[in-house]
């Protein structure tokens, strides 16, 4: 026994000379390899129950007469596998094999003469693979071949293990950025009707007048007494609110467009910037806040830029601007007397690219946060105020056309949001009051 025991533990060292950088397939293959070799078997088969049913087996790895084939799947009926997926230790056929199973093709095929096979298992005990090597020659030596193949059984069982928490954790991931993603769209979703709804509460106020006037000139040209001249001009006016109303209603649908854009367009930066504003102000239900806020607006006329997406600019230019606004009203809240919020719109075009400057004496973001405020639901706001997303999605909007947008900041003082474009300037700077 003493001659045996060293030749096993001779193999078994063996099994710490493989290459520390190989893992998983490649390592259990290397394994399978020097099994054969050092036991100078035939043949060496590691293969998995398939279904859990323990009527067949499908083959991982098959090494045969010196190099690896191709996998198989074979019946269990009346071969010996079956007596290793029922068994926990070695299960061993050491000559005439064929004998005590006679309607095993795959033994008569190959013409084997012995067989010895293992089981490794799952952590809760239950059959996660099989370990068999068969020769067309006797085994000789039992208690060496019993031994290492118990050993090697065990060490390719661990590694199969690992594969598959691997494998699970791979499945978990997956599962798990797919819910992050579908929640992460749920949520931009949410942040863009956030903005369309103050978008569309600002057109709202903009179409009654059109509307009202169109109303009004109908109901005028059923007066019978009305001149000529008062009909006549009555229906331009109906006709040019109308176009006006329409050009409202387009614009509309132009902001609740989410498709992806792939070309470009050419667009007026500051009719964006200026309309941005109008239908947020417009939409502002703190009358307070309305009533004491100061607007400095200084914005170059036709500043045009060829954009992506021109909707998701507009979104962007109003979310700043809320944002700018929620600032003024949370310090305004603090400090009824003795403060004046004032916000200050710019407008300006330099080496081929516009910038915007949104300014606002808010409550301001402390500096330690200051790096953050653009990080994927990171909000300064308390709780049901924001979800972290608004600045996120604007500087991405911002990127993908090409463009930049940075925030500087001191609290309680100001804040300043900074986005370039690349455009390009048609006509001179002007002073436009709002």
């Amino acid at each position: 026994m003493n001659g045996p025991a060293v030749n096993a533990l001779e193999i078994i060292r063996d099994i710490y000379n493989v290459d520390q950088l190989l893992s998983g397939k490649e390592y259990i293959r290397e394994l399978v390899k020097r099994l054969a070799q050092k036991l100078k078997v035939k043949f060496v088969m590691v293969g998995h129950d398939v279904e859990g049913k323990g009527t067949s087996v499908q083959t991982d790895y098959l090494f045969a007469d010196g190099k690896f084939v191709d996998n198989v799947v074979y019946e269990l009926e009346g071969t010996p596998c079956t007596k290793v997926l029922c068994g926990t230790r070695v299960n061993c056929y050491s000559a005439k094999v064929q004998d005590q199973f006679p309607n095993d093709q795959m033994l008569k095929d190959l013409e084997v003469e012995s067989y010895m096979g293992a089981p490794f298992l799952h952590t809760n005990g239950g059959l996660l693979g099989l370990l068999v090597i068969m020769d067309d020659r006797p085994l000789e030596d039992l208690d060496l071949a019993t031994a290492v193949v118990e050993f090697f059984a065990a060490r390719i069982g661990a590694e199969y293990r690992r594969l598959d928490a691997e494998e699970s954790l791979r499945r978990s991931n997956e599962d798990l950025e797919k819910l992050v993603d579908t929640r992460t769209k749920q949520l931009i979703s949410q942040e863009k009707l956030a903005t369309i709804g103050r978008i569309t509460l600002g057109i709202a106020h903009e179409l009654k007048n059109p509307l009202n006037i169109i109303i009004n000139g109908t109901e005028l040209l059923q007066d019978s007494d009305i001149s000529e001249q008062d009909r006549a001009r009555t229906q331009t006016m109906i006709h040019q609110h109308g176009l006006r109303a329409n050009e409202i209603i387009t614009s509309m649908l132009k902001q609740a467009r989410q498709e992806v854009h792939t070309t470009e367009e050419w667009a007026d930066v500051s009719r964006l910037l200026k309309h941005a504003f109008d239908v947020f102000f417009k939409s502002l239900n703190d009358i307070e806040l309305k009533l004491k806020l100061i607007k400095k607006i200084s914005i170059t006329t036709e500043v045009k830029a060829q954009l992506f997406d021109v909707p998701a600019i507009e979104r962007v230019f109003i979310n700043v601007i809320d944002n700018a606004v929620y600032a003024l009203a949370e310090k305004l809240q603090k400090n009824k007397s003795g403060y004046t919020p004032e916000l200050q719109i710019e407008l300006s075009f330099k080496n081929s690219r516009c910038q915007i400057r949104v300014r606002d004496n808010g409550i301001g973001i402390p500096s330690d946060q200051l790096k953050r405020v653009c990080d994927e639901f990171y909000t300064t706001k308390p709780p049901g105020d924001g979800i972290g997303l608004g600045l996120w999605v604007a500087k991405q909007n911002i990127e993908k056309n090409r463009g930049s947008l940075k925030i500087d900041s001191r609290e309680n003082e100001y804040t300043e949001v900074v986005i370039e474009l690349p455009a390009v300037r048609r006509d001179a700077e002007v002073e436009v009051s709002i």
